[in-house]
């Protein structure tokens, strides 16, 4: 009897393990993010939800769903089963759906996926849920998978727009296509937030023709995202236009849940835009329908002769006049045809009209300027434009060839005869006596101290001049002795 109920009730209990659903040892991999964003982490390493914003719960099963699958949300902080700090999603996977049991509007089935291992729900809470630590349960067919920590934070917009004066420049009558890029203007859009946010920006004209560079307008969390316009011009005679651009930021990915009313709103800037239709380094100046094009400024070498052309282009006749300051003019023509001034001019709307200078810079050293009087004959309206023309330095004096071959003959002749007069200065002078004199002294001397010169031998040492006078009475003497003898040796005899 014993023995029949061990038996019995380790029948009962096998029954009961092999019902226990064989994926309560089961894993499953937990990915969680702001669709497009990176995965959002606090500094413990949990995930962190943004409330009021989609995200991707992406999970890894090892084994496929035989029925369904749960997960659910839940605030630590909030005992209350609300839109504040609870939440359930479910996946059938037999009939193929997607619910929010609890609210019917956390979900987005369209955008969640399956393929019974591989399991992405498309899901979001409430904006005003609560803050704090959530727990994260996964449940398949009836067994809890997992529990994760997560943390939810409420979403904070943080941003910083900017944006740079753009100018576009585009020769006259020609398709052009150009990008900020190339001149480094752009928007710029920091986002310090923990919300993506979207960019639009829309222009008050040439609005087919003016696009954003970047193809994505997302500014994505913790991004510092720069934005490129591009022009696509077609043909257009010379002028300047205006644009005003409107810059408008406003957060992506939001659950439209009554707690959303905060993220609605969106943020806007303006900034100007310029398109300059004209010619390479001429400045374009407007004078009603008038368009003038003259070059700023140029440089010219004192004494040349300075040509451009200016251009006009319109719909009126005007006058045209020049004058010119420290600067000499030479001529005005138009297609080579000399223009009495004031001339009267018809531009067209749709050509340039050349009209050609000529300046002589005259005077050296100095800013001339060439002012130019349109007047338009339609309205009598009259504006004045300069020209300034840098004027280089006189260059210095240059001689002939010759000049400085008599140049260079005289400057030797004059150090042959400097040279020669302080030659007879010095030997004349006592300075140069004494100098003469010690040249002889030491040229006999030399002569004295050499054993080969017969006149050192003859002479011995020179002698001085007391000796020189003791010398001499003694030869007279001997002189006199000697005649003295002869007068003794005749009387004698």
């Amino acid at each position: 009897m014993r023995l029949g109920t061990a038996v019995v009730t380790a029948a009962l209990l096998w029954g009961a393990l092999s019902l226990a659903p064989a994926s309560a040892a089961e894993g499953v991999r937990i990915s969680l993010s702001i669709p497009g964003e990176n995965p959002l982490h606090n500094d413990d390493g949990r995930p962190v939800l943004v409330a009021g914003l989609w995200h991707e719960i992406s999970l890894s099963l090892d084994s496929p769903i035989q029925d369904s699958l749960t997960v659910s949300a839940s605030s630590l902080d909030s005992p209350d089963e609300d839109m504040s700090g609870h939440y359930i999603w479910e996946r059938d996977e037999v009939s193929d759906r997607w619910s929010d049991p609890l609210y019917d509007f956390f979900i987005i089935p369209s955008l969640s996926q399956s393929n019974g291992q591989e399991v992405l729900f498309h899901v979001g809470i409430d904006a005003a849920a609560n803050p704090g630590t959530w727990r994260l349960e996964v449940i398949k067919d009836g067994a809890s998978l997992a529990e994760e920590l997560l943390e939810v934070r409420s979403p904070k917009i943080s941003y910083g727009l900017s944006s740079a004066d753009f100018t576009f420049r585009a020769e006259p009558f020609k398709t052009a296509v150009l990008s900020s890029e190339d001149v480094s203007q752009y928007l710029r859009v920091i986002n310090q937030g923990n919300v993506p946010l979207l960019l639009d920006v829309d222009f008050d004209s040439l609005k087919n023709r003016l696009s954003l560079v970047n193809p994505s307008k997302v500014a994505h969390v913790y991004d510092d995202k720069r934005y490129y316009l591009r022009l696509s011009l077609d043909p257009r005679p010379p002028q300047i236009i205006e644009v005003t651009g409107t810059s408008r930021l406003e957060v992506t990915y939001i659950v439209p849940s009554p707690g959303s009313s905060q993220l609605v709103p969106a943020f806007e800037g303006t900034f100007s835009l310029k398109v300059i239709v004209g010619r390479s380094g001429y400045a374009v100046r407007p004078l009603g329908n008038i368009i003038f094009q003259t070059l700023e400024s140029l440089r010219a070498e004192y004494g040349s002769l300075v040509t451009w052309q200016v251009y006009l282009t319109g719909d009126q006749p005007v006058s045209f006049d020049v004058d010119v300051m420290d600067a000499r003019l030479v001529g005005v023509s138009h297609e080579g045809d000399p223009l009495d001034l004031p001339a009267v001019l018809t531009p067209s709307p749709m050509a340039e009209l050349p009209v050609t200078l000529q300046v002589e810079a005259d005077v050296p050293s100095t800013e001339a300027e060439v002012i130019f009087t349109i007047r338009l004959l339609d309205t009598g309206e009259v504006k004045t434009f300069r020209t300034s023309i840098l004027v280089g330095p006189k260059p210095p004096a240059t001689l002939h060839p010759s000049y400085l071959w008599l140049f260079a003959s005289f400057i030797s002749a004059s150090v042959l005869a400097l040279v020669g007069y302080n030659h007879w200065r010095f030997n004349t002078s006592p300075a140069g006596r004494r100098s003469s004199d010690d040249r002889s002294k030491r040229s006999r001397r030399k002569e004295k101290d050499d054993p080969k010169s017969g006149k050192a031998k003859a002479t011995g040492k020179r002698a001085r001049p007391d000796e020189r006078r003791d010398r001499k009475r003694k030869d007279k003497r001997n002189r006199t002795s000697t005649g003295g003898g002869s007068s003794k040796k005749k009387g004698g005899g």
